[in-house]
């Protein structure tokens, strides 16, 4: 009798460590990261991905029938931006003077669930939509709904690297003559 309960505690309290364990793995990364939180990698998964499936996923569902011109947050390094692209398979990347454009503003994860703040263009005015995700290191992270704020917001500013090292050259270069 003694042995099956210390075998029932010792199971129950190693159930309790691997429960433990795993809901502490849960990663919990803002992208890009507000002041004072952890920094977030956006090129580690499932990161690229969900930028790129939320910008389809916003995009086939608030104007399918536009091309899908897409940005990404100031900073995101270029290795991004090529995975992005090539998941999609559809569109390209904005440019100076593209006006619908659906640009990624926020990508918030917590362990198995997601959030993808994406502006998208309607009506002459550019507005917030929230994709939610679920997912786990299992199971690859699918889009389940868009929540459209209608709040409206200013237009996305390219982000590309080659617009970013443009301004940084254009900036650079008054200084230097």
């Amino acid at each position: 009798m003694r042995k099956h309960n210390l075998f029932k505690a010792l199971s129950f309290t190693a159930a309790i460590a691997v429960a433990l364990v795993i809901s502490g793995c849960a990663a919990t990364m803002t992208y890009p990261e507000y002041p004072g939180a952890p920094k977030a990698d956006p090129s580690l998964q499932p990161m690229p991905n969900l930028m790129a499936d939320a910008l389809k996923f916003a995009h086939q569902r608030t104007a399918p029938e536009q091309e899908l011109v897409y940005n990404l947050p100031p900073t995101t390094p270029v290795q991004v931006w090529t995975g992005v692209g090539k998941r999609l398979g559809i569109g390209r990347p904005m440019t100076a003077g593209d006006t619908h454009v659906w640009s990624i503003r926020q990508v918030r994860l917590s362990g198995g669930r997601a959030e993808v703040d994406v502006v998208y263009p309607t009506n002459g005015i550019y507005q917030i939509a929230t994709v939610h995700f679920v997912g786990s290191t299992a199971q690859p992270f699918y889009p389940t709904m868009l929540q459209l704020w209608l709040v409206p917001v200013d237009a996305p500013t390219c982000n590309t690297p080659q617009a970013v090292l443009d301004s940084v050259i254009g900036q650079a270069t008054p200084a230097q003559q």
